[in-house]
Formats: C-alpha cells, structure tokens, sequence
C-alpha cells in the first residue's frame, strides 16, 4: 500500500480513538467546570502525562534536535531548560494556585485585583494560546509535506478537523485523556528515531563516545551562546511567559488536591527530560552521517530527512501518527486554554452574565472551533518554529507574569499597578516585534546585542518598573481582594465561626438528602441543583419571571455575606478563609440554580450547613420575583 494512504487508514484508527475517548468524556460534561477543568477530578499520573505530552510537539522534536546540532550544549538555554524547570517553577506555586476558585488565569486576576485587568489579560493569553498552537501546525505541515509531498493546506485542515472534533465534543476531560495514547506514540517516536540514530557511528565504523568527541569542545560548552550572561538573558526571555502559561494552571485547578497537582507536574517535567534526552543522543548520531546545518530551518528539518532516510516507506505512515499524536497533543490544550477566556472572561464574564449552562456549553464549543481555525490559517504563512515559539513567550513574559506572580505574593501589589505593567510591558513587545518584523527587516540584536530576542529585555524591564512604581503610589487594595490569596487576611475577615443550624429539622434534611457528595482527594465537591418555579396562591400562578441579574442584586441586598468579586455570573457566599469551600452559585438551566462547594473533607458536616443556609437565602430573594426554589424530589 502507498505510505500516504497507509498513514491515512493508521491516522483514521487514531482518530477514531481520540474520538470515543471525546464522546465518553461528554456524557460528564453538565457545567462549565466539568468542560473546562474535569470537574476538578484529575489524579497524578494523568496530570505528569498531560503536561509532558501538551508541552512537548512534532515541532519541539525537531526544534530541540535541530538546536543540539546546531549550537550544541549550549542550546538547552534557548529552550530545554526554561521549558523543563519552568514546570518544576509552576509545581513549587501549586499551593497558592489551587485553593483559588478560578477557571482562568484572567478570573483569578479579577478576584484579586478588578474587573479592568480582565480582558486585557485574557486577549494576551488568547494571543500567546493562539501562536503557540500555530507552532504545532507548523510542524505537522512540514511531516506531511517532506514524507508525502502533501501541500500545507490539505495538512493544516486534516489536523484542524480532528482536533475541533473530540475537544469540542468532550471539553477539558477529552484533552487529558487523549493525551495519554498521545504520549506513548510521542516517547515511543522519539525513542524509535534514538535507537536508528546511536547505530550510525558504527555503521560508518566509528562509535557513539567518538561521534561525541568529534563535535569538538565548543559544542559541549554549555556556555557557549554569550557565557553566564547569555544563558540569563535567554532565562529571562522565555522562563517567565512559560511559568505564566494557563495551561499547567488550569491542570492544578483541576487536580484533585494539591499533592497530585505538584506531584504531576513534577512528574511531567521528568516525562519531558526523557523525550529531550532521546533528541540530545540522535543529534550527536546524526553528526556522524549529515554535516553541520547551515541554519536553523536546515537543522529542524534533517531530523524529518533522516527518517526518510533510513525508513522503508510503508513505516513512513506509522512514523507520522506519532508525529500526529505529537501536534494534537499541544494544539488542543492551546485551543481549549485559550477558548477558555474568551468564553469565561470576555463572553460570560460582560456579555452573557445570565446565559444558562446549555448555552455556555454552546459557546464554548463554537470558541473552541474558532480557535483551532485561527492558528491553522496562521500557521499557513509561517515557517519558522523557533520564531513563533519565541514571539509567543515573549509576549507572555513582559505582559502579564509580574501581575500574575506579584499578584498572589506580593499584597501592596494594586489593580493600578497590574493593569499599567500589562499594558505598557505588553504593548511595548508587540510594538518591538512589529518594527523588527515589518519595518527594520531584521533582528534588533544586530543594532543592539541587549535587545536580544525582540527585545524581550525591554519589554520584561518596563513591566516590573511600572508594577512596582504604579502600585506603591496608588492606594491599596481593599482587603477582600487579598483575603484569598493571604491566609492571614482571611481569618482576619472570616475566621470560622460556628453557624446556627438545626439538623434535626424536617426542612434541613429535606434539603441535604438532595446533595450530590463525590469526595475527590482532599477536598468533598457538594452540589444542589435547585428548580425554580412560580409562586401558588388559592391555587393560581403568582406571575413571576427569573432575571438572574436582578436575583442576584436582589440576593446581596437581602444577605451581605453573598459576593460577586468577578461579575455577576457567579456569586459567592463568603463565610469562611477558604474561599473554594465557600458556597457559590451560577445559573443552571433556563429555570434553575446550581449551588456548589468544594469543602476540605474534614469540614463536610459544616459544609452541609453552609449548603442549607445559602438555599434558604436564594429563597428569600427568590419570593420577591414571585418564584420559589425547589429541590429534586419536592412537589
């Protein structure tokens, strides 16, 4: 059989997988929780294999290899060390990041500064979502075209296809999951490629230690690229935007406890070593066949003419589901990190406050397709892998990891401060890279050697300067915006007090009989999903109608404990230091309310109290729109 139409039948098994593996994940998908964070269930090992596998792509294995042969040591600088050690980075924030009740990066931003930093940051991590998935269409379209002649098109709306398909249809659990098969075929292509590469030395009558040593003394400098300084500038341009990437956040929001958070992902940086280890040893056995590349382009591309290479053209087809397997992997984490504020912060955080839960689900759906279609027209114009990783990261660096990073440690940090670092540091990157892309024609290093890599010094400088400076001259924040990041703060406004609650009470019971309880690592996720139905009187309708905004205003004029620290589309019952045991509420259906809490588990029975409570407050506030809650079960 022709190897493209072997490659095609192996891609359509492939896909199908992914496929059921997305539609058995939509059977749970009933909130926007569960579509974007799995319903916060996630263990150990899938999260180290996720992480590994949705950071690592076709175009990291060809880009790490080609930098081994092209600089040499030097080159885990420019990119296997910021990338390893910035997941090491992320791990060791675990504990500040998960007990925050976020779905996105931009919602914990609003939560502890305002609701103007919101949409900024969450077009600039759109933006930074969006490149870093056209890097993996660019790689999958250059497998296809050097193994199969395939053009760029064709490519680009195969792998756009699939992916829109079982991330749409199964959401963030889809993604995770998908990612297991797609590490093993991603480990077992590199360590495959290894394997041929270490016999070529001695198929040329030579050895591995000899191959090595050939290479010369510069390429094992690990100094080579500017010594100690060059290697903290590329740590500087690159290390920050990768901590400050969404994804590996939203995989701790959505562990089961902190433990497999940080566990995870320390174990994904370990699974990653071992996928760069196999690109270190194939680039020292491919230096014993081809000579040096001239470029960078040259040396991405010899790790796909070695393949063709070597192979018979019938393992060709299975070669590039492996290389498929890579390019899924990150593009759908991408689309769906990215998907995720437009839908979250933008849409129902202004736009769509009181959408129902059936129409968020839509919508995100739609965002995630769109996005998956913006990279893949994208990357129909760019070539360069390491450019667009490159523009990317540093767009993430200098916009919003101060804001991000001194947010939750710093508390004289200020809405002011961040919204001025984003701003200024962001908007100064993006001019820096327009100039030297449409005006000066090349990089701006070679008019200045410290605006290395578009400058990103320049723009990481301005954006701690104006954080700092901006945030100690202006007020500070009101303290129930630090309250959930500094524990201190928060017994200070909350402490724990017992509430006054009769269990033995028909109504009680009545009520917490209807609580759905799936304890899930350290934490006990309770959820009440109440209908709302009109009030009777002698038998007759009151007329009622539901506007969730109005509820909502008219629920924290009735009880000041309920608040909305990100819009009205959620809303808090803060009783207590630990604001993701705290009650909230959202709108479910048309007619109904979803109440939920993710309590520690030793604070369940309290929990329980907390869950009564806040019905019978939505009821208060509910009475006068003339409807009144209900619970399944109750006539």
């Amino acid at each position: 059989m022709d190897p493209y139409y072997l490659f095609l039948v192996f891609l359509g098994l492939y896909i199908a997988v992914l496929a059921l593996m997305g539609l058995q994940s939509s059977r749970k998908r009933s909130s926007v929780t569960e579509f974007w964070l799995a319903n916060r269930e996630l263990g150990l090992g899938i999260i180290a294999v996720s992480a590994a596998a949705s950071w690592i792509t076709t175009s990291a294995l060809l880009l790490a290899t080609g930098l081994f042969l092209l600089i040499g040591v030097g080159s885990i600088w420019i990119w296997i060390f910021p990338n390893v050690s910035a997941l090491v980075v992320i791990s060791m924030l675990t504990g500040r990041i998960k007990n925050i009740p976020a779905l996105t990066q931009p919602e914990l931003m609003e939560i502890r500064y305002a609701p103007s930093i919101r949409v900024p940051m969450a077009v600039a991590i759109t933006l930074m979502m969006v490149l870093f998935s056209v890097v993996d269409f660019i790689g999958f379209k250059l497998v296809l075209g050097t193994f199969f002649g395939v053009q760029p098109l064709y490519a680009v709306l195969l792998m756009a296809a699939s992916v829109a398909f079982y991330v749409s249809a199964g959401g963030f659990r889809a993604v995770v999951r998908t990612d297991i098969p797609q590490y093993i075929l991603l480990v077992g292509l590199a360590a495959f490629v290894t394997y041929m590469a270490v016999h070529l030395p001695s198929q040329a009558g030579s050895s591995m230690s000899a191959a090595a040593a050939a290479l010369g003394s510069s390429w094992w400098d690990p100094f080579s690229r500017g010594g100690v300084m060059g290697a903290l500038v590329f740590l500087l341009a690159l290390m920050p935007g990768w901590i400050a990437e969404q994804d590996p956040w939203q995989k701790i929001w959505a562990a089961r406890d902190e433990r497999s958070a940080k566990l995870g992902l320390i174990g994904g940086a370990a699974l990653m070593i071992l996928v760069y280890l196999c690109c270190f040893l194939t680039a020292i056995g491919l230096s014993s066949r081809y000579p040096i590349p001239a470029g960078e382009v040259e040396a991405e591309m010899l790790y796909l003419k070695f393949i063709v290479d070597s192979v018979p053209p019938v393992a060709l087809g299975l070669l590039s589901v492996g290389f498929a397997a890579a390019s899924m992997s990150c593009t759908d984490t991408f689309a769906t990190s990215g998907a995720s504020c437009i839908s979250r912060d933008i849409i129902q955080r202004y736009l769509r406050p009181g959408a129902s839960m059936k129409e968020m689900l839509v919508i995100n759906r739609v965002l995630v397709i769109a996005m998956i279609a913006l990279s893949a027209s994208i990357a129909l114009n760019v070539t360069s892998i390491m450019d667009a990783v490159i523009i990317a990261t540093v767009v993430g660096t200098t916009s919003y990891f101060f804001p991000l990073i001194g947010g939750i440690f710093w508390k004289r940090a200020t809405k002011e401060g961040a919204l001025a670092a984003l701003v200024i540091g962001g908007g100064t990157q993006i001019a820096l890279i327009s100039y030297e892309l449409f005006w000066l024609g090349q990089p701006l290093e070679s008019v200045c050697p410290y605006l290395t890599e578009h400058g990103v010094l320049v723009g990481l400088i301005l954006s701690a300067i104006f954080f700092v400076g901006v945030s100690l001259i202006t007020p500070p924040p009101e303290k129930i915006r630090l309250a959930p990041f500094f524990p201190s703060i928060a017994e200070e406004l909350f402490g724990m007090d017992n509430l006054m609650v009769d269990r033995d009470n028909s109504r009680y019971r009545e009520i917490v009989r209807a609580v759905s309880e799936n304890v899930s690592g350290e934490r006990a996720h309770l959820d009440l999903h109440v209908d709302l139905k009109p009030i009777l009187a002698d038998g007759v309708k009151i007329p009622g109608s539901f506007g969730w905004d109005t509820f909502v205003e008219a629920l924290k004029v009735l009880h000041p404990t309920w608040y909305t620290p990100t819009g009205s589309h959620v809303v808090y019952r803060l009783s207590q230091a630990d604001m993701l045991a705290c009650v909230k509420m959202v709108r479910g259906d048309d007619l109904q309310v979803w109440l939920s809490a993710e309590s520690r588990v030793s604070q369940v029975d309290r929990q329980r109290d907390e869950i009564y409570l806040a019905f019978e407050e939505a009821q208060d506030a509910l009475l006068a729109l003339g409807l009144t809650a209900k619970v399944s079960g109750e006539a």
